[in-house]
């Protein structure tokens, strides 16, 4: 865990404007406030190694072109949702098996922020996830946080949140053998006999950049 504290300290932040609201409809026409967080402008490996199913990485162990804002259809999301974090697992095989997010670690444990604004479908505890956020940002696309130490307060199923809003702290909760955040990236229809386990996990790193200025 020693190594992971040299890598907590990423670049200064970049400066994020309101997310499009428009992206994500909420029912009833209601707007939530955009929260505090503002997404770093890098991510690195843990420890400055190569971890498992890493996207390109210089030799620095910088991920390349590392995109903190990024479209999913026609929904803006963070990439990474959690301040001062870096790379402990990919999106892909590992070990044999499909991992179906990626993990994210800090030093202390940091604040999980709502990727974008939408309607939360699940705030539960799962066997695997642990303390696990469902969000439904609209157009077929849902974020998944797991192995929460704990929900911030008034995060619960029916729940509309905006972008940047606090969802808990990371945690180990679930079948987590370290603090972290899994998160994932979901596009689909919830509404499958399934659930979310029938929803499609996608790569963060695959997506295109939001330029605020496209369309201006």
């Amino acid at each position: 865990m020693a190594l992971l504290g040299a890598c907590a300290s990423t670049p200064a932040p970049v400066e994020v404007r309101s997310l499009p609201r428009e992206a994500a409809p909420l029912p009833h026409g209601e707007v939530q406030p955009q929260g505090t967080f503002q997404p770093n402008a890098y991510l690195r490996s843990c420890g400055g190694i190569y971890v498992t199913n890493a996207p390109d990485m210089d030799g620095d162990f910088w991920v390349v072109n590392y995109k903190p804002i990024i479209v999913v259809g026609s929904i803006v999301l963070a990439t990474a949702p959690a301040n001062d974090v870096c790379l402990s697992s990919g999106f892909g095989i590992r070990s044999a098996r499909k991992h179906d997010g990626i993990d994210l670690q800090s030093i202390p444990a940091g604040t999980i922020y709502s990727a974008a604004p939408g309607t939360i479908l699940e705030a539960r505890v799962s066997t695997g996830y642990g303390n696990m956020v469902l969000i439904d940002h609209g157009g077929g696309v849902y974020t998944r946080y797991a192995h929460l130490a704990y929900f911030a307060d008034g995060i619960e199923a029916g729940a509309e949140i905006g972008f940047g809003q606090p969802l808990g702290m990371m945690g180990q909760s679930g079948n987590a053998t370290a603090i972290h955040l899994h998160y994932e990236i979901l596009t689909g229809n919830y509404n499958n006999p399934k659930g979310s386990k029938g929803l499609n996990p996608r790569d963060p790193f695959e997506f295109p950049a939001y330029d605020p200025d496209a369309g201006s």
